[in-house]
């Protein structure tokens, strides 16, 4: 009984100093003014990167509007893009390693239609190398470095989303 009371007080210490430091965890941006709305959109109707936004910002408790003419700001993904371009090869003429490119283009407005971020890009890129006796493995590979990569190019764009002040007018922003 008493090692279960030690271990929760621990518990309950340990909980108050993270929370009194000011630590949190990394996740929605807070720029924002208290119960705005974001809406995200993509030029692609089947854009993941805009599916897996909406889902991170959602559940990091950023309220997301149902349509554009609701939202307070609309997060617009113009284009989203994955390429691969040869950066070595052997001696038979033959790819010995790729570097896999993923990259977005987007912006932000909010809602009287006034430019926040304008055609912003994020972009991640990773080496690959390949074997054609592998043929199977490295393309498994190359989709899991793929998923990745998505995960690092939504994390940008949470981060500059983050640094966006809502507030400056068209003169005091630095982008």
């Amino acid at each position: 009984m008493k090692k279960i009371l030690v271990r929760t007080l621990s518990a309950l210490l340990a909980v108050s100093l993270i929370s009194s430091c000011g630590w949190h965890l990394r996740g929605a941006p807070k720029n924002f003014p208290p119960g705005s709305e974001l809406y995200i959109t993509a030029e692609d109707p089947r854009s993941d990167i805009a599916e897996e936004l909406t889902r991170l910002l959602r559940s990091g408790g950023i309220p997301m509007a149902e349509t554009p003419a609701l939202a307070d700001y609309v997060l617009t993904i113009h284009k989203e893009e994955e390429r691969r371009r040869t950066v070595a090869v052997n001696a038979k003429g033959r790819v010995a390693e790729y570097e896999l490119i993923t990259s977005a283009l987007y912006s932000v407005a909010d809602s009287n239609g006034r430019v926040l971020l304008n055609n912003a890009e994020a972009d991640v890129y990773r080496a690959l190398e390949w074997d054609d006796t592998e043929t199977v493995s490295k393309g498994e590979e190359e989709l899991l470095l793929r998923e990745e990569m998505r995960r690092e190019l939504i994390s940008r764009i949470i981060d500059r989303l983050r640094r966006i002040d809502v507030s400056a007018t068209l003169e005091e922003r630095s982008y």
